[in-house]
C-alpha cells in the first residue's frame, strides 16, 4: 500500500450539510483585513531574532456559493491557479490527476492507495513538484496523484497539502479562528507566544507527538477511558473514535461521517454530550461518532472540534504539537 493508506484527508469530498456551521466568505475576508498581528517582520516580538516569518495567506472554505468543513488555500502549480485543501491528516501532498495534466507534470504509475473508507484507490507518482502559495514558492517531494473526486472540479480543488510537510525546519500554523496559513521559523519557547499573542482569547497545550506515522498524532481519551494515539485531522469532518478505544460505549442512533476519494462513506452510531481530555484540557464533544474501526489511529479529532482553534505544527516529530483552545470550557458547539 501507498504511505497515505491512512489519510484523513481522503474525507474531504463532501460539502457540510449545515452551510451556517462555518463563515461565509465575506466573513473569512473581513476578519482575515482585521487581524490583530499580521506576519511582517515588524509585527514579530523585538529581541527574538531566530524567529523568522516567511509567508502569510488567507484559509478559505468557499467552494462557490457554499462552504465545505475542510480548509483551503490557493495556490499556483504549473501557471494553474486551484485550491490545495490543508490536511493534517496526510502523509504527503497529492495533486489530481486532472490538475497534473493541465500543469504538464509527468507521471509514473504508483501503488494503489487504501482511502479512509477502505476503498481501494489508484495512484501515480509525480516526484518534486514546484508550487507557488501566496508571494513564496515551494518544492513538494514525493507527491501523489489520485483521481479527482467527483465534486473537485467544480469546487476548483486541485488537491490536498500536508501542511506539516510544507517546509523542512518552519512551524506551520493552521489558524482556524483567524482562518490564516502561516509559515514561521524559530524554536517553540519563541513563536508559541507570538502566536498566543495573536489569540488571546485562547490557551496553548503543548502535546507530546506518537510516532505511528507522519500525520500529526497525540495521545487523548475520551473519559472515562484510557487515552489512544489520536489524530489531529483538518481534513476530517468530525470526531471519531473507535470502538476499541471505549470500550461498552454504546450510541443511540446511526450517524455518517465523510466521504471518502473512492466514493464510499462511513457510518457508525452517535452518542452525544461526551468529554475528550487532551494533555490538560477537557473538551466537549456535543456528538461523536463510534466505529468499529477507523484504521491507523483509534480516534480522529476533525474540524467540528477543531474550528475556532489554532494548531503549530512542524515536519520534525520530535517537536511538540502546539494546540491552542478556548479558555473557556465549550471549544466546539455546533
Amino acid at each position: 500500500m501507498a504511505e497515505w493508506t491512512n489519510a484523513a484527508v481522503l474525507k474531504t469530498a463532501e460539502v457540510q450539510a449545515s452551510v451556517g456551521s462555518n463563515p461565509t466568505p465575506s466573513a473569512i475576508q473581513s476578519r482575515v483585513a482585521d487581524r490583530r498581528a499580521p506576519v511582517t517582520g515588524e509585527s514579530l516580538p523585538k529581541g527574538r531574532t531566530t524567529t523568522n516569518a516567511l509567508l502569510e495567506v488567507p484559509i478559505t472554505f468557499d467552494v462557490g456559493g457554499e462552504v465545505t468543513h475542510a480548509p483551503m488555500v490557493e495556490a499556483t502549480v504549473g501557471g494553474t491557479r486551484t485550491k490545495l485543501i490543508v490536511d493534517t491528516g496526510s502523509t504527503d501532498h497529492i495533486l489530481t490527476r486532472e490538475l497534473a495534466d493541465m500543469a504538464g507534470l509527468k507521471s509514473e504509475p504508483g501503488e494503489p492507495g487504501t482511502d479512509s473508507n477502505g476503498a481501494s484507490v489508484p495512484s501515480w507518482t509525480l516526484g518534486e513538484v514546484t508550487i507557488q502559495i501566496g508571494d513564496r514558492t515551494f518544492t513538494l517531494r514525493s507527491v501523489v496523484a489520485i483521481t479527482g473526486p467527483e465534486p473537485f472540479a467544480d469546487w476548483g480543488i486541485g488537491g490536498i497539502l500536508s501542511p506539516q510537510h510544507l517546509h523542512p525546519t518552519a512551524y506551520v500554523v493552521v489558524d482556524l479562528l483567524d482562518h490564516a496559513l502561516i509559515l514561521v521559523e524559530g524554536n517553540a519557547a519563541d513563536v508559541t507566544p507570538w502566536v498566543a499573542a495573536r489569540s488571546p482569547t485562547l490557551h496553548p497545550h503543548s502535546l507530546d507527538r506518537a510516532s505511528r506515522d507522519s500525520t500529526i498524532l497525540v495521545h487523548a481519551a475520551i473519559d472515562p477511558f484510557a487515552p489512544v494515539v489520536t489524530m489531529l485531522d483538518t481534513g476530517g469532518k468530525r470526531t471519531e473514535f473507535g470502538a476499541s478505544a471505549v470500550p461498552g460505549l454504546r450510541g443511540d442512533r446511526q450517524g455518517s461521517g465523510g466521504r471518502g476519494v473512492g466514493g464510499g462513506q462511513s457510518f457508525g452510531s452517535e452518542v452525544e454530550d461526551q468529554r475528550l481530555r487532551v494533555g490538560n484540557a477537557t473538551v466537549p464533544v456535543p456528538r461523536l461518532l463510534l466505529r468499529d474501526d477507523i484504521g491507523n489511529a483509534p480516534g480522529l479529532i476533525g474540524m467540528d472540534i477543531l474550528r475556532g482553534t489554532v494548531l503549530m505544527v512542524s515536519a520534525d516529530q520530535r517537536r511538540p504539537v502546539i494546540w491552542l483552545l478556548p479558555t473557556r470550557t465549550n471549544v466546539a458547539a455546533e
